[in-house]
């Protein structure tokens, strides 16, 4: 189950440009540097706030996420578990209807446009939102810990994370600007 153990914090960087988070990125003694972008459809059940699922339409590697909240506090610690889907035969309409038969439905779509800086045990990303229109509707950063090396650092894996934190500090980010909703709550549609 560790392995489907996502452990990360989101801050808003609707007022921090892109140039400053590259700039202090690329100071990172050892990274790699993976730029992408793609839709991602959204889809919930009725009455279950706790989890969702996100099909990421990635032309080379889509995959169908599940995530699960494990408090209702934040989002900062769920389980995540990520299904690579098929590219040459998966379409929207295929994951729609399978997702469908466990009664989760279509509820928004948006498009990210990732900038992810890779480090040994971290992972810190830029994005920008947009909505179906592709009009912007947000920015992030967010700084995650590597899903492979969190049974590794085990009980360090958090303090790993508010160390990643601090060096975000140079953004004017700290502890008290972690978001604790998740890009599903807050651009779900509720009906």
């Amino acid at each position: 189950m560790v392995e489907d153990l996502e452990l990360e914090y989101k801050y808003r960087a609707d007022n921090i440009k892109l140039g400053d988070f590259l700039e202090l990125m690329t100071a990172l003694p050892k990274f790699r540097l993976v730029v992408a972008a793609s839709w991602d459809v959204y889809y919930m059940q009725a009455g279950n706030d706790a989890s969702f699922q996100r099909y990421r339409m990635d032309r080379d590697r889509p995959e169908l996420t599940k995530k699960v909240k494990v408090s209702d506090a934040n989002n900062w610690r769920r389980v995540e578990s990520d299904l690579p889907l098929d590219p040459a035969r998966i379409t929207e309409e295929k994951v729609s209807f399978h997702v469908g038969l466990d009664g989760y439905k279509r509820n928004f779509k948006i498009f990210k446009h990732c900038s992810i800086f890779f480090t040994e045990d971290l992972n810190y990303v830029y994005y920008i939102v947009f909505d179906e229109n592709m009009k912007e509707c947000g920015r992030f950063i967010e700084v995650e810990v590597n899903k492979d090396r969190v049974k590794h650092l085990g009980t360090g894996a958090m303090e790993a994370l508010r160390q990643g934190e601090q060096y975000l500090e140079k953004l004017g980010i700290t502890a008290q600007n972690r978001l604790k909703k998740s890009l599903f709550e807050l651009y779900r549609k509720v009906s």
